[in-house]
């Protein structure tokens, strides 16, 4: 094998090492994709709100966190706010 090809698959070697090194890290399951999305703890912490006004001020909270994809026109826009 020449040099330009150890090196090529030297760099694909390290690359896939790294990959699978990142999938072994332990992160939220929506860390790659949306930050800061709701859990199931989240949604049974409504259950422990008592007062009807904090509970909703917390549903609503909750449902701003949730991650939206609109289809307009054919087109997909991702609102993640």
């Amino acid at each position: 094998m020449d040099k330009y090809t150890k090196t090529v698959l030297t760099i694909i070697a390290v690359s896939l090492t790294l990959i699978v090194v990142k999938l072994w890290e332990p992160r939220e399951a929506t860390a790659g994709v949306f930050s800061g999305g709701p859990t199931v703890g989240d949604l049974m912490a409504l259950r422990d709100i008592k007062e009807p006004a904090k509970l909703q001020e917390a549903k609503d909270r909750l449902y701003r966190s949730i991650p939206l994809v609109r289809v307009q026109g054919g087109q997909i826009s991702a609102d993640v706010d």
